[in-house]
């Protein structure tokens, strides 16, 4: 089962929702189903318990005339077929059927509470969540015309989504996770609430021990690619009989590279006599390299 199936089971299941609230969210999964006009009013869909829900909804508004089809590929349309039953429904959330555009009648939004069941409502109809181990992506593909106006509704719970059009589609997403995790609180996902932050915790882990380990595998590579050029101009120093004319201290810090070439500085500068600083051993196997040249 998909996070995202997961995420409408739980939104499905929530109980003992207030009237006023549960006017909103029936509300929101109609309004922003696949068609909602005088002319034509379904909704399609692959989750057959959302389905359900709408053809539940739908029907006891409706009257008569609601349909539920099933294809061979597990897709539901749920439509209410008679002109007469579509414009039970829209007089019910205060619609006339000559509307121009899909627009959101505030006044079926009464409280606070209802927001957030009205979100909800919207969710199970256009909403999808990518798996939190995969991305962070939340979703709604909205009708133009509904665009702005569930723009405003996500703004009053402090949510500001990003737009884009695809395929002919207009999408609100968000990508943040800390995002994504008020917009699952808000509208009662607890569970997955949890579910995702326990993911969230797991791969910002991961990630800080990559992180971690790349970084000091890059100082390692730097390290001895260091330790290969100070190795070379020592001996190369040798090799053109330098290296017993070298002031003392050059000469012993030299042969301490020599003969480990897997110390950084600071391990080095602690074995010479007196120790010194890893600044100054670098100082030092910088005036070895030029004096090689």
């Amino acid at each position: 089962m998909s996070f995202s199936t997961q995420l409408k089971q739980e939104l499905l299941s929530i109980e003992n929702i207030k009237p006023c609230c549960m006017l909103s969210e029936t509300y929101g999964l109609i309004l922003f189903s696949k068609s909602f006009s005088k002319r034509s009013m379904f909704l399609n869909t692959e989750n057959s318990q959302v389905a359900e829900r709408y053809y539940s909804c739908i029907n006891r508004l409706a009257v008569d005339g609601v349909s539920f089809t099933k294809s061979d590929s597990g897709k539901c349309k749920v439509s209410v077929n008679s002109e007469a039953s579509r414009l039970r429904v829209l007089s019910a959330f205060g619609f006339s059927g000559n509307e121009r555009s899909r627009r959101i009648n505030w006044a079926n939004i009464e409280n606070d509470c209802c927001l957030y069941s009205f979100i909800r409502g919207v969710f199970l109809a256009c909403g999808n969540i990518s798996d939190p181990e995969k991305s962070y992506h939340v979703e709604f593909c909205v009708p133009y015309s509904l665009k702005n106006d569930l723009l405003r509704v996500l703004g009053e719970i402090e949510l500001k989504p990003k737009e884009i059009k695809r395929n002919n589609n207009y999408y609100l997403y968000f990508k943040d996770s800390e995002d994504i995790l008020t917009l699952l609180a808000s509208i009662g996902a607890n569970n997955s609430v949890l579910e995702f932050t326990g993911v969230k915790i797991f791969k910002d882990m991961r990630n800080n021990i990559n992180r971690k380990t790349n970084f000091e595998n890059a100082n390692l590579d730097r390290t001895v690619n260091a330790a290969l050029v100070q190795t070379e101009a020592i001996l190369k120093l040798k090799k053109q009989g330098k290296f017993n004319t070298l002031p003392t201290e050059l000469r012993q810090l030299a042969q301490l590279r020599l003969d480990n070439p897997d110390l950084s500085l600071k391990e080095i500068g602690e074995m010479l006599e007196p120790p010194l600083s890893r600044s100054g051993v670098n100082h030092r196997l910088q005036k070895l390299i030029n004096l090689s040249q």
